[in-house]
């Protein structure tokens, strides 16, 4: 490997940079000077911006969501939601997540009828704006695969992989590196995807992919590895998954639980709107104070305090960690690996941010319920709480930062000169590229988190000091 890096470093002209992050450019020039011709990308319009200075979402009101539906038809799924309710009373803001995105026939994204991603969608994300987005993260990946000391095998793996982009992005690169190498790396892909028309997309995208994919269902089905390095990303993985929604009182946490607004004698059809509602269960459960009290950051909270706590986040946060820890055996020791997770949320709970998306905009989060998409902001903290006994994590650190520790406008720059004389593209490029690390957009409203088996400083998070 040494003689690979150093032989490539010799032929690119690299400008003075710090110390700290001087091997990773390093990395990043050597890289990209390989990289095939940069595949198209799409200028579209990512999702609304979170306002950091009010600590809130812009809210749409139901009664306001589109001036066209004063009263929006009852979808599939809210006609079931409507039908449990009145047969067994509320549910929980996680069963309705649940029953709006993963229903096994009407779930939002198991529905081969709802456009999700792109133009024609409801939202955008990173690796559809710009291919650096998936090369840096490539880049990083590969910098402890190579601090692992170049095992000959590596497992990608990736959840709620969506259309298949940011893999396709990633494998470019590592393949790219691996046939300069005097022996090709073994490659494995896997991703963790429910959805089949999903799939179906991601199989397409990856039909000339150097390697075979192999897909599950869940990364319970993906064992530890005793002689592959693992590299795990979730890109907008975790926002998606249920939330249950405590309040806390002076009898303890109670569950903010979804309910009809509709009276017995009507019907879904009726003319009352929103037809969910939110209602406090009148009772401390179980479940309330089990969850509520899950983190002593939690425990501290005020009276009066609302809470989002997904079980679900802090379960296979847990299983990332095992995936990726290295295994301790008398006469040896697996590779280990890494791991980046990049999404809405800071390093702290929230209390309200649930909202939906649909045409690119947010809307109220009862609006034509299993056709919009549903999320919450991520508590990293809770994150690092499942699994920082078993793996070192790092971070969050804000889009913004990360990207642009990790060389984005060394690859920005090269990009833009390879596509001189073409001022439409050009303008493209950099309009995506801004976008991914413009404080007012995404490189704030996403933090990334890094996890590693590697020992010692993690670049970039080990040059990143919050203020």
């Amino acid at each position: 490997m040494e003689e690979w890096f150093y032989s490539l470093k010799s032929v690119i002209c690299i400008r003075p940079v710090p110390p700290a992050p001087r091997k990773i450019l390093d990395l990043t020039l050597a890289m990209f000077r390989l990289l095939l011709k940069p595949p198209k990308r799409l200028g579209l319009t990512p999702k609304p911006v979170y306002n950091s200075a009010t600590n809130q979402w812009r809210s749409i009101t139901a009664s306001a969501i589109r001036l066209s539906d004063a009263v929006p038809p009852v979808t599939s799924i809210e006609k079931l939601i409507l039908e449990h309710v009145k047969a067994v009373g509320p549910m929980s803001y996680a069963t309705y997540m649940q029953f709006c995105l993963s229903h096994p026939t009407e779930g939002y994204y198991m529905k081969s009828a709802n456009n999700i991603f792109g133009a024609q969608g409801d939202f955008i994300t990173s690796p559809d704006i710009s291919q650096i987005f998936g090369e840096m993260i490539a880049v990083w990946l590969l910098s402890q695969w190579e601090a692992a000391g170049c095992p000959p095998s590596i497992r990608l793996v990736e959840l709620g992989p969506g259309r298949g982009t940011l893999i396709t992005d990633i494998l470019r690169v590592i393949t790219t590196i691996s046939k300069k190498l005097s022996q090709p790396l073994a490659v494995q892909v896997h991703l963790v995807e429910t959805s089949l028309f999903l799939r179906e997309i991601q199989s397409r995208r990856l039909s000339v992919a150097p390697t075979s994919v192999q897909w599950h269902e869940s990364i319970d089905h993906i064992t530890p590895s005793d002689d592959s390095f693992t590299m795990l990303v979730a890109h907008e993985f975790f926002d998606a998954l249920p939330v249950h929604v405590f309040r806390k009182t002076e009898e303890g946490w109670k569950e903010m639980m979804v309910s009809s607004r509709i009276n017995k004698s009507e019907d879904a059809n009726s003319e009352q709107y929103p037809r969910l509602q939110h209602v406090l269960s009148p009772e401390t459960t179980a479940i309330s104070n089990i969850f509520g009290n899950s983190s002593s950051r939690f425990q501290s909270l005020p009276v009066g305090s609302d809470l989002e706590v997904s079980p679900t986040s802090f379960r296979l946060a847990r299983k990332v960690g095992e995936l990726l820890a290295k295994r301790e055996t008398p006469t040896s020791s697996s590779p280990g690996g890494c791991g980046l997770i990049i999404d809405y949320g800071r390093d702290h709970a929230f209390g309200s941010s649930r909202r939906g998306f649909k045409d690119h905009d947010v809307v109220d989060i009862f609006y034509r319920p299993g056709e919009c998409d549903l999320t919450a902001n991520v508590d990293f903290a809770y994150l690092k709480e499942a699994m920082q006994d078993l793996i070192p994590v790092y971070g969050p650190m804000s889009q913004n930062t990360f990207l642009s520790q990790m060389g984005f406008t060394i690859r920005l720059e090269r990009l833009l000169q390879s596509n001189q004389g073409d001022q439409a593209k050009t303008d493209r490029i950099f309009e995506g590229a801004k976008r991914l690390i413009d404080p007012v957009h995404m490189g704030e409203e996403y933090s990334v988190m890094g996890i590693s088996t590697n020992e010692g400083p993690i670049h970039p998070f080990s040059v990143y000091h919050p203020q």
